[in-house]
């Protein structure tokens, strides 16, 4: 793949963290695209993804996308002042 500096991904970074009261979402902005609620469990977290692109189909490339997701978002909240 030839790096374009005008293309999506070139332009937004790949995760963001969304909240709303009571909600936690983490959002993936590059192919395929998904908002993913985060729920907190008492063994830790989960990622409810809805889709706006086509998921993989590929049972892999799915739970490495989601982990990457999971992972994103714990490494944000541990940067959070509050959660220390």
């Amino acid at each position: 793949m030839v790096f374009d500096p005008e293309s999506w991904e070139s332009n937004f970074p790949k995760f963001l963290i969304g909240d709303s009261p009571g909600r936690t979402f983490v959002v993936h902005l590059h192919r395929p695209r998904f908002v993913a609620e985060v729920f907190e469990e008492w063994d830790g977290e989960s990622i409810e993804p809805k889709w706006l692109d086509q998921p993989p189909v590929d049972a892999v490339k799915l739970a490495a996308l989601m982990r990457e997701a999971g992972d994103f978002y714990i490494e944000e909240i541990e940067r959070e002042p509050d959660s220390i």
